[in-house]
């Protein structure tokens, strides 16, 4: 067995285990069966898709290259940025600041979404790092799912740290049940953590216009310096499961294994 062989082994042995020590036994075996393991993607499905992204920089950072995928197969995609952005600053700002960097930040999004091709967004406007996964927000997203009938769903993990993060999810997770009728896929991206990845979606073609798409985001880079850290990830997701130069990491389920592991998260609890 090969180096590379042995450490990829290694690695997908190590995050099942973790995973196992998350989740009951019953949970963990049922997503071994229903096809937990890795796999590398270079295409998608096609079909509607639909992209929730806490806020005006998350949709590019966690699947921006998949995105970018949907576009030229020439699928719909839709993207809805659920707080207004406000929070994005390391220094306190007054009313009338908050409002400029709102509309500075939309502003980013509809250049960054131009170079990946998606055109199709809304801003929800909720005020950034206060979103709460109230019933007015979870009918508001089961009835745009029931309208939009995505075959796709790209959503942060509820396991994410950034409480926008973990409530988008929490929201999301509780439309769904409300949806009963829902045959589509889940992505779960990764953001501010790692997800345990069962798709690896390459994007060798595509990275250029990530990475143009995350530099339109110049309100957020003064913050912080994440462009080399989401090129090193997707260039880490790759090289370690070689999938290309470039790979974007998910955890795919379908909407009975993605509610069963929310039940037993600390959300569901």
């Amino acid at each position: 067995m090969s180096i590379r062989k042995f450490l990829k082994l290694k690695s997908a042995l190590v995050s099942l285990n973790n995973f196992r020590k998350f989740v009951s036994c019953e949970v963990f075996w049922s997503a071994v069966k229903n096809d937990f393991k890795s796999q590398i993607l270079h295409n998608l499905p096609s079909g509607n898709v639909l992209v929730l992204a806490p806020h005006q920089d998350d949709d590019i950072i966690g699947c921006g290259g998949a995105i970018c995928k949907h576009k030229k197969s020439k699928d719909r995609v839709r993207i809805i940025f659920l707080t207004d952005g406000s929070g994005g600053s390391e220094i306190r700002l007054t009313p009338s600041e908050r409002k400029k960097l709102i509309a500075r930040r939309e502003k980013e999004a509809r250049q960054a979404a131009e170079i990946i091709g998606a055109k199709d967004l809304e801003f929800w406007r909720y005020r950034d790092n206060e979103l709460i996964s109230s019933e007015a927000l979870i009918r508001l997203l089961s009835n745009s799912i029931a309208r939009l009938s995505p075959q796709i769903i790209y959503a942060p993990s509820f396991l994410d740290p950034h409480p926008d993060h973990r409530e988008t999810a929490k929201a999301f997770a509780l439309a769904l049940k409300e949806l009963k009728d829902f045959k589509g896929r889940i992505f779960s991206y990764e953001t501010w953590l790692p997800v345990y990845a069962n798709r690896l979606i390459v994007i060798d073609d595509e990275m250029r216009e990530k990475i143009e798409a995350l530099k339109k985001h110049k309100s957020q880079l003064k913050c912080r310096e994440y462009l080399e850290g989401i090129v090193g990830l997707n260039r880490y997701r790759a090289g370690i499961f070689g999938a290309g130069k470039y790979a974007e990491g998910f955890f795919e389920a379908d909407k009975k294994l993605y509610l069963k592991l929310f039940e037993i998260s600390e959300f569901g609890k």
